[in-house]
């Protein structure tokens, strides 16, 4: 009998954990498969895996290799700092990757920065380092032959500017000064035999994307010339002789052209452009232009204007086929393009719902796309397309076993002025159609992103489905995955505004939940983060029909946001002006689309979370916010993460405190 009963105490915490549902600690140290890279035979599989150390509130990225023929995985990785961007030699020997481990350094150097590349010999050993630069390391690439790698890193500064720091640091004097000369790029060229490496060319500081040509001879890069976040809608592209490095522009159109990629027999180079110049919100198509050495484009076609679905990202198959990565509706699917016909253009690789990313091809491998995939039901995992089949090869989603889930539901309604809407409805485990459950609307950033079908949710749905909520997560007016017009509805230039049309559908979608009888419209709550946080603050600042609002790192007074952001062109693109060059009116946009100058209306307990080094909507917005709604006598709690930026996930001690605090708000104002 004490065996019986030990026997059922030793299973008891797994008999549990069968009907647990999932909490923020399960979800943080969920682990899957982020950047992939595919060997020349296409055979193994090198991805990264990201785990939380919850002991010291760090984010871990290692290696590992999943063996395709054998259907096993293994981790290549094991030292405490980052590794990451894993690349296959052209043989298929060797693999590197980019290290934040210490590395070995000259005696005389006296720079701190430490992201190296490193490399590991496929058949066992250790990792060795393969260079020595005086500044981290940003990308590299093998040139075809697979003795040269090409990478890129800051310039190094003269010695000279180091010894002036010391100085002034001695003397006490730590001024910053604001926009002082920004640090250039330089491409460099590694013989891997020798270890020795020699500059090509050094460009400006805004370099980023880069490709290199099937001969090995030419490099096309991305630049916006300044390197600084604001100007992200002036990319152009350039080409670098690897021999001689002298450069030429490549285009020089209105708008960013980006991510090149040189056709696989030298004849192109593909790009992504967008639909309307200067907005970060339009639309982007794939592109391409003929390749002329060292002269400037010629030839130039965007191929994808009769396919009214923006392009995400994409890979040349061979000279004639490329894959498309296509934001649709709440799918991302791998598209097929063939440029050269008129009729019969596109065909539709991957399943009807999921998801994919960071798309691999290998020549030769059997006509094999490999990439990281997830559903509603799966975590981000390794999958191939081969023979007309999508597999999933890796079983990450295992992990989910353990765990009672809820459902996710595409969900549809008109909206006020008749457009059709759509978005995603998390349900729980034992969702019944005539009861009324208390909801979380959800609100997503950007305002050009979107909810997709995937079980690894920011907000973390499934932590309160299986609480008995409803999650609702539409994506309004505004939102990307669907047509041109759509994404553009809140610009000014269309009549449109923030706060506007994409306030009205979502909350066109709460009465329809409430008339189909699914919503006890006594106990909802909203929360979003970044413009979700903006729309948070803007929707209970119109109505009080919200019992709870959690909002984080969300704009507030739009002249704050615009003097605090390292973007202070998002509010012309959107709105068309700068606050000056209108009167301060109750009509100036600034104003009017400002929840702050709503603040008297909000009567809704709210939580506001933000971080101190926020880039993007700065801390002020919400120190602002609570000092309005703790003046007003609102109950409000502020709080505050240090050292974090956009997003709040820096830290996974962070990261779970945030969705425990959100969980707990809402309990404790819905469950009364």
């Amino acid at each position: 009998m004490k065996r019986i009963l030990a026997a059922v105490l030793l299973f008891l915490p797994a008999l549990l954990a069968a009907d647990s549902p999932i909490t923020p600690k399960d979800f943080i140290k969920f682990t899957y498969p982020g950047d992939i890279a595919v060997a020349p035979d296409g055979n193994r599989v090198a991805y990264t895996v990201r785990h939380a150390d919850l002991e010291k509130s760090e984010w871990q990225t290692h290696l590992w290799l999943y063996d395709v023929s054998q259907a096993n995985r293994r981790q290549l990785t094991f030292s405490g700092a980052d590794n990451y961007s894993p690349a296959w030699s052209p043989d298929g020997n060797w693999l590197t990757f980019l290290s934040e481990r210490d590395p070995y350094r000259e005696p005389d150097d006296r720079v701190s920065e430490s992201t190296q590349l490193w490399v590991l010999p496929i058949d066992g050993g250790e990792a060795r380092q393969w260079t020595v630069s005086r500044t981290s390391i940003r990308d590299y690439q093998w040139l075809p032959g697979g003795n040269e790698i090409i990478f890129l890193a800051d310039s190094p500064k003269p010695d000279s500017i180091f010894d002036r720091r010391e100085r002034l640091e001695d003397r006490g004097m730590d001024e910053i000064v604001r926009d002082s000369v920004r640090t250039k790029k330089t491409f460099y060229l590694l013989n891997v035999h020798s270890g020795e490496s020699r500059e090509i060319g050094t460009i400006d500081p805004g370099v980023r994307e880069f490709d290199i040509g099937p001969d090995g001879r030419w490099i096309v890069y991305e630049t916006n010339y300044t390197g600084e976040y604001n100007d992200a809608q002036h990319y152009d592209l350039w080409t670098l002789n690897i021999a001689g490095g002298d450069t030429t522009q490549l285009t020089d159109f209105p708008g960013p052209e980006t991510d090149p990629r040189f056709s696989p027999d030298g004849e192109y180079i593909a790009y992504l452009n967008q639909t309307t110049p200067d907005i970060e919100f339009a639309q982007t198509d794939l592109a391409r232009c003929r390749f002329r050495p060292g002269r400037a484009a010629a030839d130039t076609s965007t191929l994808t204007l009769d396919y009214d679905l923006a392009v995400t990202d994409y890979l040349w198959i061979d000279q004639d086929r490329l894959a498309l990565e296509i934001a649709d509706s709440t799918e991302t699917p791998i598209v097929e393009l063939r440029p050269n016909r008129k009729t019969n253009r596109y065909l539709r690789l991957t399943p009807e719902v999921g998801n994919v990313s960071d798309v691999e091809f290998q020549p030769g491998t059997q006509e094999s796309l490999f990439y990281r995939w997830e559903d509603a039901t799966h975590l981000p995992e390794i999958a191939r397309y081969h023979d007309g089949n999508h597999s999933i090869l890796t079983d990450y989603s295992s992990q989910l076993d353990t765990f009672v889930t809820g459902t996710i539901r595409k969900y549809t309604w008109t909206s006020t002025d008749g457009q059709e809407i759509e978005g995603l409805l998390f349900l729980p485990p034992d969702f019944e159609e005539n009861k009324q459950y208390p909801l979380i609307l959800t609100v997503h950033g950007g305002p050009y992103s979107r909810f997709r079908q995937e079980f690894a949710q920011y907000y973390l749905p499934q932590m309160y489905t299986g609480d008995g909520y409803i999650v609702f997560a539409p994506n309004p007016r505004g939102s990307s995955g669907y047509s041109d017009a759509f994404g553009k509805a809140i610009w000014h230039e269309v009549g449109g505004h923030m706060g506007g049309i994409d306030y009205r559908d979502i909350m066109a979608g709460v009465d329809a939940l409430i008339r189909d009888g699914y919503v006890d419209s006594a106990r909802m709550g909203v929360t979003g983060g970044s413009y979700g946080g903006y729309l948070t603050n803007w929707i209970i600042s119109q109505n009080n029909r919200f019992e709870a609002a959690v909002s984080m790192y969300g704009i507030f007074s739009l002249f704050t946001d615009w003097s605090n952001s390292w973007q202070p062109a998002w509010e012309k693109m959107y709105l068309g002006l700068y606050y000056w060059e209108q009167p301060i009116t109750e009509q100036h946009p600034y104003v009017k689309y400002s929840p702050a100058f709503h603040v008297k209306n909000i009567r809704t307990p709210t939580l506001i979370m933000h971080g101190t080094n926020d880039k993007y909507t700065n801390l002020s917005n919400s120190q602002e916010m609570y000092q309005a709604l703790k003046t007003l006598e609102r109950e409000v709690k502020f709080v505050v993460y240090p050292g974090e930026g956009h997003g709040l996930s820096g830290e996974p001690s962070h990261r779970l405190d945030v969705l425990r605090r959100a969980k707990h708000w809402f309990d404790e104002h819905l469950r009364k």
